[in-house]
């Protein structure tokens, strides 16, 4: 069994670059942390971020202080409610969200360019090129916890190891001692000892399903997990039972990735009940598709590429995709809508959510054919009209008849 880690590790040295040095950054409970700066009030009380409006809203974040009455993430919000009496509830503010990340990540590039953001308030840097400027990386990393709290006045637990997984695992480590503004260095080699005490739920991939299987085969630290043969792990987990073994081991040869996708308009629907009605779930698509391409005109974008997501009431999902000639009008987009929504909807199980994107958006030039030219003219000039009409009486002055 020695052995087999061994060659582990000897094949992972081979497939990752040496003398790495990461540092993951977390800011607990983002949105909470954010509306905190904004109203100070909110301190010192459990606060959760959720949607009011349906009876079927569900916990997006919860306050250290609400999560010590028993609310989580995921909880449906009426149960949240009977749970704490003094509750606060904050409705979802994610244009304000990703302000305060993008002030985060001005922030971050100041030490490296290579950084990569997570979901809010979560990135990762890589600072190998960067000690000449900024000393050791553990130096470096307090200076950004500083940085952060003088210029945003957002508190951070930060991790620092050789990869993004022991970082992570690292910075996780701190917050759950209870310090949300903790810094922990696992220095080089060292990551196989500092893993092995911990709780499997430390690791990535470790969530309900697998934790469950894992427990059943009496398998509860890292160090029980990084015993087992990796052939072993392959026959419950499949491919994935490599990956566990990696990182139990504590190997991770991922870079840090700086993002480099082009932003997307997002529209999120949560039904208020749940639904398999064809043409009620075109219409509510169809609306999401007018505001949406009423954001791309503003910012004079347009979009290449249209996806749906569908969320049955029994939590699975299914997505489909459509590439297409940029456009943001949608007299364009909706058969466009059509045909990516009959893909999606595969079930026949009722809708709980619906969630549109716009991606691959791009500036407004565009080389037009000349046999399109007056087309695009009338297309334009009626879009104009609307948007003009419902920038002055409303979104809902006026709207395209449908033909079923």
């Amino acid at each position: 069994m020695f052995a087999e880690r061994e060659r582990s590790k000897s094949i992972s040295d081979q497939m990752k670059p040496s003398g790495r040095h990461i540092i993951h950054i977390d800011v607990a409970d983002f949105p909470i942390a954010v509306e905190r700066v904004l109203e100070p009030k909110l301190r010192q009380r459990p606060v959760v971020v959720a949607v009011e409006t349906t009876t079927r809203s569900l916990v997006f974040s919860a306050s250290e202080e609400a999560r010590q009455q028993g609310i989580f993430r995921g909880m449906p919000l009426y149960m949240a409610k009977k749970q704490c009496a003094d509750l606060r509830v904050l409705p979802p503010n994610e244009d304000l969200y990703r302000r305060a990340t993008q002030a985060m990540m001005e922030v971050l590039e100041k030490f490296t360019p290579v950084y990569e953001p997570l979901r809010f308030g979560h990135a990762y840097l890589d600072m190998t090129g960067s000690t000449r400027l900024f000393g050791d990386v553990k130096d470096a990393a307090a200076s950004i916890q500083r940085e952060m709290r003088a210029r945003l006045s957002l508190g951070s637990s930060a991790g620092v190891a050789a990869n993004k997984l022991v970082s992570k695992v690292a910075s996780d480590f701190v917050s759950g001692l209870g310090d949300r503004f903790g810094l922990y260095d696992v220095r080089r080699g060292d990551e196989e000892y500092f893993l092995a005490p911990l709780s499997v739920r430390y690791l990535p991939g470790v969530r309900n399903k697998v934790y469950d299987e894992l427990r059943d085969l009496n398998v509860r630290i890292i160090h029980d997990l990084a015993e087992i043969h990796v052939e072993h792990l392959q026959m419950v987990f499949g491919r994935f039972g490599q990956v566990l073994h990696q990182r139990a081991l504590g190997i991770d040869p991922r870079p840090v990735q700086p993002v480099r996708q082009a932003p997307e308009m997002v529209e999120v629907e949560q039904l208020d009940d749940d639904s398999n009605d064809y043409f009620y779930l075109l219409a509510r698509l169809r609306r999401m598709l007018s505001r949406a391409a009423r954001r791309l005109r503003t910012q004079n974008l347009r979009a290449a590429r249209l996806v749906i997501e569908i969320r049955y009431s029994d939590q699975r999902e299914d997505v489909a995709q459509h590439c297409f000639t940029a456009m943001n009008t949608e007299i364009e987009l909706l058969p466009v809508l059509r045909s990516v929504f009959d893909a999606a909807l595969r079930r026949r199980v009722r809708v709980r959510r619906l969630t549109l994107r716009l991606c691959d958006l791009r500036g407004m030039v565009r080389q037009l054919s000349l046999f399109d030219a007056h087309s695009n003219i009338r297309v334009n000039a009626v879009t104009a009209a609307m948007d003009k009409i419902c920038d002055r009486f409303g979104e809902g002055a006026i709207r395209f008849g449908y033909v079923a």
